[in-house]
């Protein structure tokens, strides 16, 4: 808890003499136990005169004259200072002060200062009368860093580029330029892989590759997705091929012969399968 100290200066007691004039004046009324308080004695339009400023002793245990100061004006003592501090709480008053006015070297007369009265208060009895709050809960110290707006604003910016992309991708589409001279005919690109195929192969391997020319032609020829149809989905639809229906079962009977040799192990002569290799061939230039 902070103590607010309150410092009032003290006003100086004027006091006139004849055609000089003695400033005596503390710097303030109110301490506080072991302040320091500076008492000035000061002298002025003295016309020449010389004075005497005795020092004065402590006064009793509760008050102590720490430190006094002649105050010169062109080697001439126009006054004093004293500091004084107190050890006790109470009303006090400067200690008795009388200082003489020289002539000749010969004190002419002497001046009695009136004492002025301060106060000594302790601390503690401040303390006491202070109005003592709750404490307060722990406050939560900010980061200085602003790391989660910076995040956010990261974020932000990802999704306005990423929307202006897309949204620029989708205005301008950019098309693939496809070189149709390695677009291969249909029908030659069959007849070239059927005399590639070569009957010494492992069977499953010759008939795999005898159904999947067949089926591959009939898909890029015709726009049916035989690739993906088995062969009793074939079978089924009949009505979707446009060829004679000698021909379709032609094909429908060595689909089910290849799917014996590669499910099956159905294993035929190497004479039947040179065979049924010039059967499909006789069937491409036929559909």
């Amino acid at each position: 808890m902070r103590i607010k100290r309150t410092f009032l200066f003290l006003f100086p007691a004027i006091l006139f003499c004849k055609s000089f004039t003695v400033d005596s004046k503390i710097d303030k009324e109110i301490a506080y136990i072991g302040d320091i308080i500076k008492w000035t004695i000061l002298v002025e339009n003295y016309e020449k005169r010389k004075f005497n400023f005795p020092i004065i002793p402590d006064q009793d245990e509760s008050i102590s004259i720490i430190k006094h100061q002649i105050i010169y004006n062109n080697n001439d003592p126009i006054g004093i200072e004293f500091e004084l501090t107190a050890w006790d709480t109470g009303k006090f008053t400067t200690p008795n002060f009388s200082f003489d006015i020289m002539k000749n070297n010969e004190v002419d007369y002497s001046f009695q200062l009136d004492p002025i009265d301060f106060e000594i208060v302790s601390i503690l009895t401040t303390i006491d009368q202070a109005e003592f709050k709750d404490i307060k809960g722990p406050v939560p110290v900010k980061n200085i860093f602003p790391f989660r707006k910076i995040l956010y604003v990261f974020l932000l910016l990802v999704l306005m580029v990423a929307i202006i992309l897309m949204w620029r991708k989708r205005i301008s589409p950019e098309y693939e330029k496809i070189n149709y001279d390695f677009l291969e005919d249909p029908y030659e690109r069959a007849s070239r892989r059927i005399k590639e195929l070569d009957s010494s192969v492992l069977t499953k391997e010759y008939y795999s590759t005898l159904s999947h020319v067949l089926r591959e032609y009939i898909e890029t020829k015709y726009f049916v997705r035989t690739l993906e149809m088995t062969t009793e989905e074939i079978e089924n639809a009949i009505e979707i091929f446009q060829f004679e229906e000698e021909n379709f079962f032609k094909i429908i009977n060595f689909l089910k012969k290849s799917d014996q040799v590669k499910y099956a192990r159905h294993a035929p002569i190497p004479e039947k399968m040179i065979q049924d290799k010039k059967e499909i061939e006789e069937i491409i230039q036929l559909i």
